[in-house]
């Protein structure tokens, strides 16, 4: 029976003959009991040997899942200890930084609440500088 379809095979335009003979050699080593249970043997040993990868692909995955959750965790931790470290070193730098500039600040909003001295006297002023001359010197005390 194989035989006949080997022929058929053979006769496919562009490679049937190669496939006619693997299909020949198929047959001929089922007609052999010997054969047959050499290909039982050698079909289990695969079988087998698939099995076997399967499972220990799906041990590395699940160990390699296992170690990014760890890794990921790890990560937190440390980015939660850099950022704690960082706030306890830069934070009272910050503070006094901010205080240094609300007092800088309430200066600035001072001076520009003045008035020039020849706008407030409504007269034009002889000095080189113009009429805001006198806002480049603090007020005396």
């Amino acid at each position: 029976m194989l035989t006949s379809f080997a022929g058929a095979i053979a006769l496919i335009p562009g490679g049937g003959t190669a496939a006619a003979a693997a299909v020949n050699a198929v047959g001929w080593l089922l007609r052999c009991g010997t054969c047959l249970k050499i290909l039982a043997v050698l079909f289990a040993v695969g079988f087998t040997a698939l099995h076997v990868h399967r499972e220990e692909v799906a041990r590395c995955d699940a160990r390699i899942a296992d170690e990014r959750t760890t890794a990921a965790a790890a990560a937190a931790q440390r980015d939660a200890d850099i950022a704690k470290d960082l706030g306890g070193f830069f934070t009272p730098k910050l503070d006094a930084l901010r205080k240094q500039n609300e007092a800088l600040q309430k200066k600035v909003n001072d001076y520009a609440k003045r008035k020039a001295p020849a706008a407030a006297a409504r007269k034009p002023s002889a000095c080189r500088l113009g009429d805001a001359a006198g806002l480049l010197r603090p007020k005396a005390r």
